[in-house]
């Protein structure tokens, strides 16, 4: 199957969930600054989970770069990422009403560590697909190239988890999923490695 159908549902999928979320915010009941400045835990929660939002968007699309076709298991492993993203707007909306208290706050980050855990499944199975498509050797040894960035975004949202149990009052653990999201504004290197790769591969193909 083409990969269009599967992009297209994934923008609109992704489209709709930070609809959703920016709705939950509402306008002040007052007309003062302070009925202003009480939309403060909104913004922010909406803010984090946009970024956060808007880097998996960012990410997917260029992972989906390399998917020239897509199988049963790329479709199911995309509808887990999107399955378990769609609970971001309510999360989000807990997390604001409630004003960062200790449950919202450590479900807020599992829910993160979850889609964490579901998009490099996609990577994973992407890479797998691609590793049936072109030199296993070469494609093994891109697959060995540093995971540090994955490390250090569970680390850090294990991290937070531990924070917002433990130190709910200090927003730490807010802090550390804000920290996870910047490592991945730039989309992943091994990306462009990958399809450089598969650029020189097809062109020994060819000759």
């Amino acid at each position: 199957m083409p990969k269009g159908r599967m992009e297209a549902m994934s923008d609109g999928v992704i489209a709709i969930i930070i609809t959703i979320m920016v709705l939950t915010i509402s306008a002040p009941e007052g007309a003062t600054f302070e009925d202003l400045a009480s939309l403060g835990p909104a913004v922010l929660s909406y803010a984090i989970s946009f970024v956060g939002v808007g880097t998996y968007w960012n990410n997917h699309h260029h992972l989906l770069n390399l998917v020239q076709r897509v199988d049963g298991r790329m479709l199911w492993s995309n509808l887990l990422f999107l399955f378990v993203m769609s609970f971001m707007p309510a999360a989000t909306d807990w997390l604001q009403k409630t004003h960062f208290q200790t449950l919202p706050t450590t479900v807020y980050v599992v829910l993160n560590l979850l889609l964490s855990l579901s998009y490099m499944n996609l990577e994973r199975v992407i890479r797998h697909d691609l590793a049936c498509q072109y030199s296993v050797t070469g494609m093994e040894e891109l697959q060995k190239r540093s995971l540090v960035k994955e490390r250090a975004t569970l680390g850090l949202e294990v991290a937070g988890i531990v924070l917002a149990i433990f130190a709910p009052q200090t927003h730490i653990a807010l802090a550390a999923i804000a920290l996870a999201f910047a490592f991945w504004v730039v989309p992943d290197l091994r990306i462009v490695h990958l399809l450089d790769f598969m650029s020189s591969d097809t062109e020994d193909g060819a000759r």
